[in-house]
């Protein structure tokens, strides 16, 4: 499975499940990661470290509760509903380890979604770039390589 960090983290990529798993599942999975934690937590001899173990284990809760619960589930989804368009997916591979790969794949595709569209887009960089017709800024470096 892959997933795709936007710096906000659904309560579906917190348990690494996709939104359309079963009750059964999601207890499964939150169960499984509080198990993993708690015997972290065993190993651990420093304080703050066990601290930030308890509060990963709370949010960990706190997320397959409110899944569990049908209604609330139904609230979170209606509430959270942009966060399901990237969802947790079975991969062949792992795909998508760095972050620089994650961010070159999503700009390709929205610029492809765009230019179907007859969007114009900016280059993501310079590399990008095939018309530098229009810049004119100056380069010390580069001046003096002409003279």
């Amino acid at each position: 499975m892959f997933m795709i960090d936007l710096g906000t983290q659904s309560y579906y990529s917190l348990l690494g499940i996709s939104p359309s798993v079963s009750v059964g599942e999601i207890r499964d999975a939150r169960d499984k990661m509080i198990k993993n934690l708690r015997e972290k937590q065993r190993g651990v001899r420093d304080s703050e470290e066990k601290q930030k173990i308890e509060a990963r284990q709370k949010e960990i809760n706190a997320a397959g509760e409110a899944l569990v619960r049908h209604g609330k589930r139904e609230e979170y989804d209606r509430a959270n509903a942009h966060l399901k368009f990237f969802t947790v997916r079975v991969a062949a591979v792992p795909l998508f380890v760095e972050k620089a790969d994650r961010i070159y794949v999503l700009h390709r595709a929205i610029k492809n979604f765009l230019t179907v569209r007859e969007v114009d887009l900016p280059p993501l960089s310079d590399i990008d770039r095939e018309d530098f017709s229009a810049d004119e800024t100056p380069n010390e470096l580069l001046d003096n390589l002409i003279k």
